[in-house]
């Protein structure tokens, strides 16, 4: 028997047409606070990362004829890198979406990794912006406060001039104006207020250019370790199902071909005697009949390997819930999916493949009783990725080793870009844990 609990099984939803951007004065007004939000720190981050970089790039300058010299100028790299994220991380809340920026990964020893970090232009392009931000930042977070402050100073003026000395001279007796002190500072207000959405816009969209110049891209070092690791997952993938093919071809030859054929011959037999030896020939089609039902479990067996027509039209959740129906132990099953949302036809077919493997070899070898199936996504830096746990309460002992059932299934999530994790400590329980990218 099976307990599933399904979080989502609706279909896809069709796509909604985009609405056109609100431009009323809510929405001009909610995003005039977001400009503010994000350059009311600029300064302080500025000047921070400043002081950081300039200082690590001096003492890396100073210390250069040793070994701590460069130890230095990597950790100035790294701490220009982690403010280059927070950079990022503060556009992307305004909603200023940046390209991908991609660093060279450092392999080897430590002084091959220092040495790989030294020679990535891209982190030194996210110290190039940690020094220059200040200069900007100077600028943009003093007109910010600048037109904060005029707005609401010539707004409320009103009412806080009463507290100033009656012997004050204004602008106003200065330029003998013909308007009092409060209407010009009204009208000083109004025109800050109406001009503050473009201005403070035009501060916030020199930071976002800034950033899009240095903290975007990638160095050539660190394109050709992106095609190098594309041409292994493309390997990994590629020889993940020709193992599976092969295996398939092997089964079916050594099953139900072998299985047909003897059910072939069983019912030739069957239909000479039928005549004569009417008792014989009964005999004959039972045994037909037993073959045939053989051969029909065998067929169902080998065909966890081809993703079923449920997968496509009616989704993951539906597929494997059919799955842990026909489990040999109790299977419940936890399919948290956004409402009408899947993910990639590569990956949903991986998540499946997953699942049944991982059920098989719990049926095979994990001597449990109960196993449970979850998938849910969660949102991560790189993208949303989509988790396929299954655990069970068997004996333990499972590996991702050469041979095992499991490592060809590693090959096929690898292949998509993503890990296939197995925790199975001698007598148990067993976690198997696929990461996979949702799209």
């Amino acid at each position: 028997m099976t307990d599933q609990t399904l979080s989502s099984t609706l279909p896809a939803a069709p796509v909604p047409v985009p609405s056109p951007p609100r431009t009323g004065v809510g929405a001009l007004a909610r995003r005039t606070l977001r400009d503010t939000a994000y350059l009311l720190p600029t300064f302080p981050l500025a000047l921070a990362s400043f002081v950081v970089l300039v200082t690590g790039l001096s003492l890396a300058a100073g210390l250069l004829v040793v070994v701590g010299g460069v130890l230095v100028a990597v950790a100035t790299l790294w701490a220009g890198t982690v403010f280059a994220a927070i950079e990022r991380t503060r556009l992307a809340a305004r909603g200023t979406t940046l390209a991908p920026v991609v660093y060279t990964r450092p392999t080897g020893g430590l002084l091959s990794r220092a040495l790989a970090t030294l020679r990535d232009p891209r982190r030194w392009a996210t110290v190039l912006h940690g020094i220059g931000a200040l200069a900007l930042a100077t600028v943009t977070w003093s007109v910010a406060i600048t037109w904060w402050a005029g707005t609401l100073g010539g707004l409320t003026f009103w009412f806080w001039s009463r507290w100033l000395p009656q012997d004050n001279t204004g602008l106003v007796d200065l330029l003998r104006l013909p308007v009092s002190e409060s209407v010009l500072n009204l009208a000083f207000g109004v025109v800050l207020l109406v001009t503050m959405p473009a201005v403070l816009r035009w501060c916030a969209e020199a930071h976002a250019a800034w950033a899009r110049l240095l903290l975007t891209g990638a160095s050539r070092a660190a394109l050709a370790a992106q095609v190098q690791d594309l041409t292994e997952r493309r390997s990994a993938a590629a020889a993940a199902e020709a193992q599976s093919l092969r295996r398939l071809e092997r089964d079916i030859h050594d099953g139900p071909q072998q299985r047909l054929v003897r059910l072939a011959m069983d019912l030739s037999v069957a239909e000479r005697r039928l005549a004569d030896d009417p008792d014989a020939a009964r005999a004959l089609l039972g045994e037909a009949r037993t073959q045939a039902a053989e051969t029909l479990a065998e067929l169902r067996a080998l065909s966890r390997g081809i993703a079923p027509p449920v997968l496509a039209d009616r989704g993951l959740a539906a597929a494997v819930s059919a799955v842990a129906a026909r489990a040999t132990m109790t299977t419940s099953v936890d399919v948290a999916l956004p409402d009408g949302a899947r993910p990639a036809e590569p990956v949903e077919n991986a998540a499946y493949f997953v699942v049944t493997e991982a059920l098989a070899n719990v049926a095979k070898h994990a001597e449990a009783t109960r196993a449970h199936v979850a998938v849910t996504t969660e949102a991560r830096d790189d993208g949303r990725v989509m988790l396929v746990q299954v655990t069970d309460d068997g004996v333990g002992g499972a590996a991702l080793a050469k041979g095992h059932g499991l490592a060809g299934l590693a090959d096929r999530v690898e292949g998509l870009g993503g890990h296939l994790s197995v925790e199975s400590p001698d007598g148990g329980p067993t976690v198997v844990t696929a990461t996979l990218p949702w799209s």
